[in-house]
């Protein structure tokens, strides 16, 4: 399938989630159940299948290490902005997870068709940083302002009961075992991965609140995703001199759209769903846009 169909078929499904809530055929209760497969299922299969075959070379390190200085960075001052703003906890959270979760996803198909497979290989390690951010930190901060769990001890068994989290150690075992799941053990895993994260965007139509879309909080919660990260890519590689393709998937992955991960931990730590829904959704929409033209700006060539 061509990116453009792929594109065409992600928005007709956010489309239709949308029009599902509004006709009465689904509502945030199903929403919810979809967001639990999509955790308990979904994304680690998606990590099981990619990770572990992710190849880890010394010299790519910087790959995950600006995706985790890039999220740590924009939660400090996620922080501060939403204090300024005086958002009550569960806006508060999802805010701050709404802030720091790339949706290195969304980024595969575009850099794959722009770029070739060499840099959908180092989105893969820059998407290994990003994971591991997601399932300890960006977690345990949604599980904070969740009030779920109060105290180090109960944070700490909440991130562990968090299943991503495991797939993620099991992928990173394989990995570094020396061994590899056979390919077609592999390639099914990643088809069911892939497929069960679709409802992520349906549900995103479906938790979507158009109202929100106006509001400034939102609206700056973008903003730090896209324009922060950006920012902070930038820093980043100029510090340490990282030059090429390695430069070009730093900077346009750090400005990846709100990953649809923020919505599986608003759910399950009763955050706000609906904020994360709309900035979800909204960056989304806006990176239909940004992303094919940072593409061409950013190409480093042959």
């Amino acid at each position: 399938m061509s990116v453009q169909l792929q594109i065409g078929f992600l928005i007709g499904l956010f489309g239709f989630g949308v029009l599902a809530r509004r006709r009465g055929w689904f509502g945030p209760p199903h929403a919810a159940k979809m967001l639990w497969w999509v955790m308990t299922v979904g994304l680690p299969a998606l990590f099981i299948a990619n990770v572990s075959r992710i190849p880890l070379r010394a010299e790519l390190a910087a790959l995950p290490l600006s995706a985790i200085f890039v999220m740590l960075s924009t939660l400090g001052v996620a922080f501060l902005a939403g204090r300024r703003l005086g958002l009550q906890r569960p806006s508060m959270g999802a805010f701050i997870i709404c802030g720091m979760s790339i949706n290195a996803s969304f980024m595969f198909p575009f850099l794959l068709a722009g770029w070739g497979h060499e840099a959908f290989a180092q989105l893969a390690l820059f998407d290994l940083g990003n994971s591991l951010i997601q399932s300890t930190v960006l977690y345990a901060t949604g599980a904070i302002y969740g009030g779920h769990a109060v105290g180090g001890k109960a944070i700490l068994k909440r991130v562990l009961s968090f299943p991503p989290l495991w797939g993620l150690i099991v992928a990173l075992a394989i990995n570094v075992s020396g061994h590899r799941l056979p390919t077609e053990v592999a390639d099914i895993v990643g088809f069911v991965g892939r497929s069960i994260l679709l409802l992520a965007i349906l549900s995103v139509g479906i938790l979507f609140d158009a109202r929100l879309v106006r509001s400034s909080t939102v609206f700056l919660a973008v903003l730090l995703r896209i324009a922060l990260g950006f920012a902070l890519a930038w820093l980043f590689v100029t510090v340490f001199d990282i030059t090429g393709l390695t430069r070009a998937v730093v900077l346009l992955a750090s400005a990846a759209p709100i990953g649809f991960s923020v919505l599986v931990i608003a759910n399950r730590e009763s955050l706000d769903r609906e904020l994360a829904a709309s900035a979800a959704s909204l960056s989304a929409l806006f990176a239909l846009v940004y992303v094919p033209l940072g593409l061409w700006l950013l190409n480093p060539g042959p």
